[in-house]
């Protein structure tokens, strides 16, 4: 029920540019996977209407001459974000020439609250989600989603996680193989989900899952990868879509343009580059947040401190506020029995969450070594966390290792209060409150533990 973070991934020289239409790492809040990223650039050079052509863009792409190329690209990579450097319309040509001659904002206003509903424009809703982990966690796109499933006005919704290559694959399988059981946990749901998906399981008649799979002899982030999209959102019969996109996901202004969409929305959480598996992926990570808040129509964020930090890093001052609670949908009863371990009369103190990040190892060990009457239940990501490597023979230890989100719930239910045990750093002050698994338990501080 934790984001995971992206593991190093070096990057080479780029490939062939492949010309469009004129005209994104890891880490988040309740549960992810884990993904690769690498770098990817975006080159500047002509390109003649006969080039432009013969990208089979479904769109219709106009005769004047672009100089945007993108380029894909480097190999072994399994996954990553590409970078800003297209150029976009001449609408945002201008707007970035006025922001640049402007002085930096010196106080971003008070952010917006706004609601979800009537937010999207059209029927039809293209994504671009930064991990391969939709469907499992309940995290904000999985919200999201569920929203648009209820929408009557919404008639179709097509879904891109990042690009899966064999190599992914292949490290899922063996760490789903030789891990312990709460660490393999993750990778096992990752697997199935994979699968599921590439066969259509997860699809409704609204919406539609997509995972690009490169071939053996190429990297997934090839340039083919653009045209599969731009093929896979003809064969849906979307037309002129709100694009939504999750910085640092695999598209570009490039991309998106060619879709020809009614709006562009951006959906901050998280700053990315915060988390030291990205320490090589800032520069990237940089150039598509100053891509996509120059040129999406509306930014929303689920954390006012994010809302504070690249509104003023980025110029962009209307970044409005949409917290996690607003995009859920009607509650779900969740009727569990006590298990025999809570009828002891022992509180269970629970956390739902990432526990390879920002976890405070010391001050959690402390508090369980404390509060020997209490049990402490821990669902969420184990593998690589400092502390699981400490706490897992602690007595009064429990650790499920990675659920589905509806099986998580059955647990949670059996919490008598939460704990949210961060370090005080700034990828913290960037996290959007709570989680939706926390939300009918009370959240208590680890040093008030010994007086209840």
């Amino acid at each position: 029920m934790a984001t995971s973070k992206p593991t190093k991934a070096s990057t080479t020289a780029a490939a062939k540019a492949v010309p469009l239409a004129k005209a994104k790492p890891q880490g988040a809040s309740s549960t992810a996977a884990t993904q690769p990223p690498a770098a990817v650039v975006v080159k500047k050079k002509r390109a003649t209407a006969r080039q432009v052509e013969q990208t089979q863009a479904p769109t219709r792409v106009p005769a004047k001459r672009s100089k945007t190329r993108v380029a894909l690209a480097p190999k072994e990579a399994p996954v990553s974000p590409p970078t800003a450097g297209t150029k976009a319309t001449a609408k945002t040509v201008k707007k970035t020439k006025s922001q640049a001659a402007s002085p930096a904002v010196k106080k971003v206003k008070t952010p917006k609250v706004l609601s979800p509903q009537g937010l999207v424009k059209g029927k039809h809703i293209v994504c671009f989600w930064k991990q391969n982990d939709l469907g499992l966690f309940g995290r904000r796109p999985d919200r999201w989603l569920a929203l648009w499933e209820q929408d009557a006005s919404i008639e179709k919704v097509l879904v891109f996680e990042t690009p899966l290559s064999r190599a992914a694959l292949e490290d899922w399988m063996q760490r789903a193989l030789t891990l312990d059981a709460p660490s393999a946990s993750e990778y096992r749901l990752l697997l199935d989900q994979a699968l599921a998906k590439q066969q259509g399981q997860c699809d409704t008649g609204k919406t539609s899952y997509r995972s690009y799979l490169a071939p053996s002899d190429k990297p997934a982030n090839n340039q083919d990868y653009l045209r599969w999209v731009l093929q896979q959102v003809k064969e849906h019969g979307i037309e002129n879509p709100t694009v939504m996109v999750w910085p640092a996901c695999f598209a570009n202004a490039a991309l998106v343009q060619a879709m020809k969409p009614c709006q562009t929305i951006t959906d901050l959480v998280d700053d990315q580059r915060l988390f030291a598996a990205n320490a090589l992926l800032v520069p990237t990570i940089t150039a598509q947040y100053q891509m996509w808040l120059g040129l999406s129509d509306t930014v929303v964020s689920n954390s006012l401190g994010l809302i504070a930090a690249l509104g003023q890093e980025f110029r962009r001052s209307d970044i409005d506020y949409l917290p996690n609670q607003s995009l859920e949908t009607a509650p779900v009863a969740v009727k569990v029995r006590r298990s025999a371990l809570s009828r002891k009369k022992r509180l269970v103190v629970g956390y739902v969450g990432n526990l390879r990040d920002r976890i405070d190892t010391e001050a959690l060990l402390n508090a369980m070594a404390e509060n020997p009457d209490k049990d402490f239940w821990f669902i969420g990501q184990t593998h690589g966390s400092a502390f699981y490597a400490k706490a897992r023979t602690q007595p009064n230890g429990k650790f499920w290792g990675t659920m589905r989100h509806s099986e998580a719930q059955h647990l949670v239910a059996q919490f008598d209060m939460a704990i949210t045990p961060f370090v005080q750093e700034p990828s913290v002050a960037g996290m959007g409150p709570g989680t939706s698994a926390h939300a009918a338990v009370p959240t208590v501080a680890l040093s008030a533990l010994k007086t209840l």
